[in-house]
This record gives C-alpha cells, structure tokens and sequence, in this order.
C-alpha cells in the first residue's frame, strides 16, 4: 500500500493530492487491525478491491517517520507500495502552501495511536475512527460505506465552488 509520511521525506515522493487523482482515502494507521479472518484471504482481496475501484477511493496507510513502509493486505490490495508526501518541499520553487495538506497533517499528528480517517479528494477530512489496540469491529466494508453516506450530504468539489461563487455574487449585486 502507499504509504503518506507526515515527517519528512525525500522529493522525489509524489503528492497525496496529485496520487488521489479525484479520489477519495480511507488512512489507516494500523491496517493490519482491519484484515478479515472469516473469508480466504485472495476472496477478501478480490472483493474488497473491486469495491474501492467502484467507489473511487485508496487505502493508505500511515507513516510517522520518514521511511517506513507499510507491508500489509492494502499493499497487495492495490500493488503500490510508493511513499507518499502531503507537502511540497520547502524551497524556493515549491510554490504556494497547500493548506488543506497542512491542516491534514497536523491532524493526523493530533491523533491517538489507532485511527482511520476519511480524506476526501481536497484533502479535507470527511470522517475518523478511533479505536483501541487490536481488532478492530469496523470492516474496511463499513468504511466504505460511510464514505458513500458522506458523498451523498455533500455535492462534489465543482459544485461547491460554484454555489459559493453564486453566493458571493447576490451578496455583491
């Protein structure tokens, strides 16, 4: 699974934003904790990918330092095991700060050791579940769903932008 590190990490790492590509994230900090036991395990693989294809989201996971990589079922779930930044690298031709990746990772930063986070393809979080160590009672299946259940009280990003142009522009008539 691709990886996103919150510390640093080389510049040759792609972006969270660009790898997203308009989809949405499900971040897990332990991956591990969400492997299903019950089915066999290519089965559950099979299904579960399909079912993020359909919905336009990627699993990460979570990397506190700098290069550890995450080796579990996400990784065979979606072949990539890349690095991922959430910022450009400071410096003179890094343009502007990209806010919404900040704010992500300060967020993520803040969080207790066990969590998953729903980003949404602006790098805004949508949702997050804490848990305790060990298993956890939520499948990846559940996950999905929630995110379904969040695209649906929400128009996509286009919309947005526009309602609040229109709003902005009675508001100046």
């Amino acid at each position: 699974m691709a990886t996103v590190c919150v510390g640093e990490v080389e510049c040759s790492a792609p972006l969270l934003r660009e790898w997203l590509a308009g989809d949405w994230a499900l971040l897990f900090s332990h991956p591990q904790d969400f492997q299903d036991q019950g089915l066999e395990r290519d089965r559950w693989l099979a299904i579960l990918c399909e079912e993020f294809r359909v919905r336009g989201v990627k699993p990460l996971a979570c990397g506190r330092s700098g290069g550890d990589m995450d080796g579990s079922w996400v990784g065979e779930l979606t072949g990539d095991y890349r690095l991922l930044r959430l910022e450009a690298a400071a410096g003179v031709d890094s343009g502007p700060i990209d806010l919404p990746a900040r704010t992500l990772r300060d967020e993520i930063v803040s969080l207790t050791p066990r969590f998953v986070l729903i980003i949404d393809e602006s790098l805004q979080r949508r949702g997050v579940l804490k848990y305790s160590a060990g298993r956890s009672t939520v499948s990846p299946f559940d996950l999905l769903a929630a995110i379904d259940a969040f695209r649906r009280q929400s128009p996509p990003p286009a919309e947005r932008r526009v309602g609040r142009l229109e709003t902005a522009e009675r508001a100046v008539a």
